[in-house]
């Protein structure tokens, strides 16, 4: 048995397959808000909005994530869509957080 429950082979039935599922989902998103804890501290050393919005390390991080998601089996596309969509989130969050806080 992993953290998640029975792995997939030794599901028996939705019930089992649904609660692992759950349970990854809950710890993803436990993850992603721990990642926007870092978002909103990096915000304190930043200067200006183009610190802020970084285009170059957005790139780059899209790209190791493509990259990493191949490694796994996954579509490249779409996770590259999931990273596009959170990081922009967290970016304008980001920005909000700087201008009422500029350093």
């Amino acid at each position: 048995m992993n953290v998640h429950g029975k792995p997939p082979a030794a599901c028996q039935d939705m019930a089992d397959i649904r609660q692992a599922i759950d349970s990854i989902d809950q710890e993803v998103i436990g993850l992603w808000a721990q990642r926007f804890e870092y978002v909103k501290a990096a915000a304190k050393s930043k200067t200006d909005e183009t610190a802020v919005r970084a285009p170059e390390r957005f790139a780059a991080m899209l790209a190791q994530r493509r990259e990493w998601a191949q490694e796994q089996g996954l579509n490249p596309d779409v996770i590259e869509g999931l990273y596009r969509t959170l990081v922009t989130h967290f970016i304008d969050e980001e920005l909000k957080h700087w201008q009422k806080h500029p350093v």
